[in-house]
């Protein structure tokens, strides 16, 4: 497939330079917006997973920030590359370094999609590792400064209580029974053989603050509110977080995630139509110098060379003249052949 019957002056071919001017700022854009969205998405979820997960986390802005420098150093240098393009079309490497930059922006193009493959499965894998994470974190919380630090941080800054859910402070040994009034028969039936109990209490940093009301989070020591408790009153579950952290640091980066997708779609579309304008551009651009009117109208073509009527005319006229000789040799031959020899 070739456009064969489109010609542009040179007014045409600088009006096709202005698009790919446009398109390649808009390149620039998505890299930007890419980058900005994406960061400012998981800034404040990353900001506390650096503490469990450093490498990882520094591994998904390293793929989207390299990705997007990429794409943002390729794409200025592309509207240096089409100012020589237009300014100077007898240039005899045009050809040969637009069509390096065009492979090389197809392969940035088509890298963006690798990266966002890369960061789905990496996303993945780090909220499956979280789960388990948080669930160790829960069991030191009291022992444990820094993971007693960072649980209450998490649950106060995205709303959210326990691991999955709130119910994993009830089903996770977390309190030791130093911590208990031995001499209380409820203490004790709640502490288990490894010196451990699991009560339904839940830390501070769960209570909501959309409820207007007391949180019931410690049954053991809310004495006075506990009707509230064996009423099953509708206060004692809407006082807490309902959703679990790992659904709270999902959301956020699922939303990035499907950010990143969409930029590097919208990339490798918007990169097929500047491949496409380019090679007509350029095509056009070289055959108005064959034509020996570098100022002048030249044919373009997308995938094949332009083809000149002129030039086709003159290779028949000289391959007509070369076969002329040659059928008048072949008859001299042969009436020097048609008569014998005389001795």
């Amino acid at each position: 497939m070739a456009w064969r019957g489109l010609t542009f002056s040179r007014e045409g071919r600088e009006r096709l330079a202005n698009v790919l001017r446009a398109l390649l700022i808009t390149q620039v854009i998505i890299s930007l917006v890419m980058a900005i969205f994406c960061y400012n998405v998981s800034f404040r979820v990353m900001s506390l997973l650096k503490n469990i997960h450093k490498l990882t986390v520094y591994l998904l802005y390293g793929l989207i920030l390299l990705q997007a420098y990429c794409m943002k150093l390729h794409y200025t240098s592309g509207l240096r590359l089409l100012t020589w393009a237009v300014q100077y079309p007898h240039w005899k490497r045009t050809a040969c370094v637009t069509r390096i930059w065009m492979i090389s922006g197809s392969l940035v193009a088509v890298n963006g999609m690798l990266v966002y493959a890369a960061c789905r499965s990496t996303l993945k894998g780090l909220l499956k590792e979280l789960s388990s994470s948080l669930r160790l974190g829960i069991s030191q919380y009291l022992t444990e400064p820094s993971w007693k630090t960072l649980l209450d941080t998490m649950q106060v800054e995205l709303n959210c209580c326990g691991a999955d859910q709130p119910s994993d402070w009830y089903e996770i040994p977390w309190i030791n029974i130093d911590y208990l009034n031995e001499s209380s028969d409820l203490a004790m039936k709640l502490a288990g053989s490894d010196g451990r109990a699991s009560p339904p209490v839940t830390p501070y940093s769960c209570c909501t603050p959309r409820v207007l009301a007391a949180c019931y989070h410690d049954p053991l020591q809310q004495w006075e509110w506990r009707e509230a408790w064996s009423s099953s009153h509708p206060l004692v579950g809407a006082s807490l977080h309902a959703r679990g952290c790992v659904d709270a640091v999902r959301a956020p980066l699922t939303r990035a995630t499907l950010a990143l997708q969409l930029c590097n779609l919208l990339s490798l579309i918007v990169q097929v139509v500047i491949v496409c304008l380019s090679q007509v551009m350029v095509g056009s651009a070289r055959d108005a110098v064959v034509r020996g009117d570098a100022a002048g109208v030249g044919r373009a073509a997308l995938f094949t060379p332009p083809v000149n009527d002129d030039t086709v005319i003159e290779s028949e006229v000289c391959v007509a003249r070369s076969s002329v000789p040659r059928r008048r040799r072949v008859r001299r031959l042969r009436t020097r052949l048609s008569y014998p020899y005389l001795s």
